[in-house]
Formats: C-alpha cells, structure tokens, sequence
C-alpha cells in the first residue's frame, strides 16, 4: 500500500512538473505601432486564435502569446501598414506552433486576419474587416459602416449587430448564424451549412442567402418591409409569415418549389435559394 502511494504521488509531482513547464514555455510578446487614419493591418496565424477590437486611439497594439519556442512573429510596419506573421523555425505540432494574437486597432483601420485553426473574432470595428479561416469559428458583432469578407471551410460563422454596410460570407461547409445584420448589399453563400437569419433586413438593401444542401431558416418582425423571392430544386419550401403573394419569377416557378411576396413597402429585396435544403419563413 505504501509503495501505491508513494508511486501515486511521484505521478501527481510528475503531472504538476509537466504543466509547469508547459506554462513556463509560453512567451508573451507586445507590439506597439502608431498609424495613420484608415491604415492597413494584417495578421497571418499558421496556428492560434486572433481577437481584434478597437484601440480608442491611433494606436495598433498587437499582444502574441507564443506556445513554445520554436515559432517567433516576423513585423514589419509603416505609418500606412502594419503586417504581423507567425514564423515557425522549425517543423512542429500544432501546439507548439500557436500563437494567441490580441489585436487593437484604430476603429476606422482595415483589417485583413487570418489563421488555419484558430477562431477569429472581431468588434466594435469601422474600417473594411476581411476574415479568412479553416475549421474554426468565426464570430464578428458590432461593426457599422464596413464592409466586412468572411471566407471559411468548415468553421461556423456567427453575425450579430452589423449595420449600414456591405456583408460577403463564403464557406464551404460551415453553419451560418445572423442577427441583426443589415446593409445596402448582403451576399450568404455555403455549401452544406446551414443559414439562420433574425432580423429586419434594414431599408434599401439587397440581400442573397444561398446554399446547396443545408437549410435556410429566416425569422422576421411583422413590420419588416421586403421582397422575398424563395426557391428549392428539391427541397421544400414553407412561408409563415403574412406576405402579400406576388408571381414567381418565371425561371423560379418552373424549377422546383417556390414563393414570392411582399411586406409594407417592400424597401429590401430578399432572394432566399437552396438546392436540395427546406427554405422557411417565419414571423418574429
């Protein structure tokens, strides 16, 4: 019995011993640039999460925490363009190779991020905002003003709070969630994923939700003012929310199932398209 303890205990040292250095291995590092109004700012990760947010300033300030040695962040940076890339020095596993960037910048910067694993996350932004990600979830709210690109393979994509500005979302696979997302010109597309909308549509836009196999669930208050146009080659389509029924367009009615109408007066124009998913409408 007393050997098992002693034996237990040596394990729990070992475990401890392990995670220390594990933590120890992780370098923080802090960039700090001033730049000029609307200024370009890049981040490529191979492996890791990027957060950005605003810096209330001209300011960009750019925390990297490295998960061991053998990956170092290359800058280089002008008052006009900041660029940040993760380098590794040698082969490594993904672990090894992460860097978790915290990224603040000036809300009226345009920002390009990217990363293979990592989630990215954006907010309070105003400047142009491009995203660019593998498997992992990408979630931006609260950014007006902007035209914001999100492209994925497979990581889920959450929108919330973006207003009066231009919206492209490309995934191949990826789930697909909005909530008050309005602007002048919205474009949804994805493969497998499925698409979820709430919200009103805003006035004067031009929105396009699309896929091939998922899905596509929109729910919207009784006072939204669209024009809605649904079709699904063979899928199925279903409208639970008072339009005012409109013919279908010709090329709609002769393939597949479909729907057509109005609300209010019809200030934005919503086509909602699916090959094989169940297309539905819904009131709020």
């Amino acid at each position: 019995m007393n050997r098992w303890l002693g034996n237990s205990k040596f394990a729990v040292l070992a475990l401890a011993t392990s995670a220390f250095l594990s933590a120890s291995a992780q370098t923080r590092k802090e960039f700090r640039y001033t730049v000029g109004p609307k200024a370009n700012i890049v981040v490529v990760n191979r492996f890791g999460p990027i957060s950005v947010r605003p810096s209330g300033s001209n300011q960009v300030i750019a925390t990297a925490t490295l998960h061991s040695a053998k990956v170092q962040v290359d800058d280089t940076h002008n008052p006009s363009h900041v660029e940040l890339r993760t380098h590794l020095l040698q082969n490594v596993s993904p672990q090894e190779g992460q860097v978790d960037f915290d990224l603040q910048v000036p809300a009226d910067a345009m920002v390009n991020v990217r990363s293979a694993t990592g989630a990215l996350t954006a907010q309070g932004l105003q400047g142009d905002l491009m995203l660019v990600g593998d498997a992992g979830p990408v979630v931006v709210h609260d950014i007006s003003n902007a035209h914001v690109h999100v492209k994925t393979l497979s990581g889920p994509v959450t929108l919330s709070n973006l207003s009066n500005g231009q919206l492209d979302v490309t995934s191949v696979g990826g789930d697909i969630n909005m909530n008050a997302v309005n602007g002048r010109s919205v474009s949804v597309n994805t493969g497998s994923g499925k698409i979820v909308y709430v919200g009103d549509f805003g006035n004067d836009g031009d929105y396009s939700l699309s896929n091939h196999s998922g899905d596509i669930d929109v729910t919207i208050p009784q006072n939204a003012s669209v024009d809605v146009t649904a079709r699904s080659v063979t899928g199925s389509v279903q409208n639970d929310f008072p339009l005012t029924q409109r013919a279908v367009p010709a090329v709609a009615s002769s393939t597949g199932r479909s729907f057509a109408g109005t609300s209010s007066s019809a200030s934005s124009s919503i086509q909602l398209r699916s090959f094989s998913g169940k297309i539905r409408l819904k009131k709020q």
